[in-house]
Order: C-alpha cells, then sequence, then structure tokens
C-alpha cells in the first residue's frame, strides 16, 4: 500500500514539475518529434495538468478518507512500542534536568 501511494506521489511530482517547466515554445519543441505540432500546441501541457490534478485529487481523497484506519491499525499493532519509548525518553529527559 505505501509502495502505491509513494509511486502516485512521485508520478504527481513529475507531472506538476513538467507541467511548471514546459512553456509553450517547449512544448512546440517536444511534439515536434510525434507529428502532433501542426494542431494544438498547448495539448501536452494540458494532459500533463490533467494528470496531475488526478494524482492530486486521488492522494488527497486517501488522506481524508484512508489515513486514519491505516494509522489506528498501525497504533494498535505498536501501541506498546510507543508508550515504551515515550516513556524512556520522559525518565531520560528527567534525568538529565536533575
Amino acid at each position: 500500500m505505501v509502495i502505491r501511494y509513494a509511486t502516485l506521489a512521485a508520478l504527481g511530482a513529475a507531472s506538476i514539475w513538467a507541467v511548471i517547466t514546459i512553456g509553450a515554445s517547449e512544448g512546440q519543441w517536444l511534439l515536434a518529434d510525434t507529428g502532433l505540432a501542426r494542431g494544438e500546441g498547448n495539448i501536452a501541457y494540458w494532459l500533463l495538468a490533467a494528470i496531475a490534478t488526478l494524482i492530486t485529487v486521488s492522494l488527497g481523497r486517501f488522506l481524508i478518507f484512508g489515513r486514519t484506519p491505516v494509522v489506528d491499525g498501525w497504533y494498535e499493532e505498536h501501541k506498546s512500542w510507543i508508550y515504551t519509548i515515550l516513556g524512556g525518553g520522559l525518565l531520560y529527559a528527567g534525568y538529565c534536568l536533575m
């Protein structure tokens, strides 16, 4: 599950970066090899913008609806370790302050 969302985040970041860095003149240059430069010059721009938007919406939906069960499950599995580390940290902080 983590790999899925890491892949989505990487693809989204790459799409957003490409949308920002590819201007209209560079888009014409990139489309020249595919033969699409005769028509709409900014098709690649809008395609990358659509991919970035869909990935952003998908990740946002996951953060709103999917994060809570994932965090709850992880917390239940590691509750004893979390409290052990927090307790040890408090004891060490108390020892260092005295």
